[in-house]
Parts: C-alpha cells; structure tokens; sequence
C-alpha cells in the first residue's frame, strides 16, 4: 500500500502545485477523462472539456492563491480504483480586496489509466474560512 499512498499522494501534490502555478493544462490532466469536480454546485463540472471551462471562469476573478496538501489517508485500493481522503490549507485573493482562508477535505476516488491514478471523482468540503489573511500575495513565477 505504501507505493500506491505514495503514487496518489503525488497526484495530489501535482493538484495543488498546478492550482498554484496557474497551470491549466496540468491541474485537467490530473483527471480522469470523465471526471467530475465536486464542490457543492448541483451541476459540477464534468469531464475535461467541462473542467477546463470552470478553471478558466474560476481563476479569472483569483488574483492570488496558495494551497498546500496536510495529511490525507488512502482509504482503499482495489485493483484501477481506490478512494482517499485528504485535508488542505487554502489561502486565496479575488480581486484587490477579497482574502479568503480556509481548510478544506477532499473526498476522492480515483481510477489509474495506463499506469496513472488520475481523479474520477473530487468532492470538496470546507471545515473552516474566514479573512484572516493579513500579508500579501506574491506569485509563483517559473524559472
């Protein structure tokens, strides 16, 4: 179990990293083909094209955004399916005055296409937010 831990960990981490890059391209290619983003909405966005389109509504209005994976469990694995719970910090900025803090669970399960856990289904779920953000974002710039 530990390689697959470790293998859904970092699919998890390529998530984030990707939300904190602003990398479009790589946050949808943590998803299955098919898969549906559940964030509370009562039609989640829904495969790739689906996912795309709300990355780029979502992020349009997100002038900075920082999110980091905490502890998380890989609940079950059998055979291309498992399912996995993790807890994330998320600190995002809309617009010049909005700042938002927050910690999230995402409830996941999760398929592996050619070798690859990729996300079939993402629910999120926040457990706490406020504004409790005093400094100033500085964005992630590639070198």
């Amino acid at each position: 179990m530990s390689d697959e831990y470790s293998a859904i960990r970092q699919l998890c981490e390529r998530y984030v990293d990707a939300i904190n890059r602003r990398d479009s391209e790589a946050w949808v290619e943590t998803w299955a083909p098919n898969g549906i983003w559940d964030y509370g909405v009562e039609n989640p966005p829904k495969g790739r094209e689906g996912l795309t389109l709300f990355w780029e509504r979502a992020m349009a209005n997100i002038t900075g955004v920082v999110i980091v994976v905490n502890s998380g469990v890989v609940d079950s694995v059998n055979g291309n399916s498992a399912t996995a719970r993790w807890y994330h910090t998320e600190d995002v900025q809309i617009g010049e005055e909005t700042r938002m803090s927050g910690v999230a669970v995402y409830e996941d399960n999760l398929v592996r296409i050619d070798g690859q856990w990729r996300f079939a289904r993402r629910t999120h779920d926040l457990l706490y937010s406020g504004n409790d953000l005093q400094g100033n974002f500085h964005p992630y710039v590639t070198r």
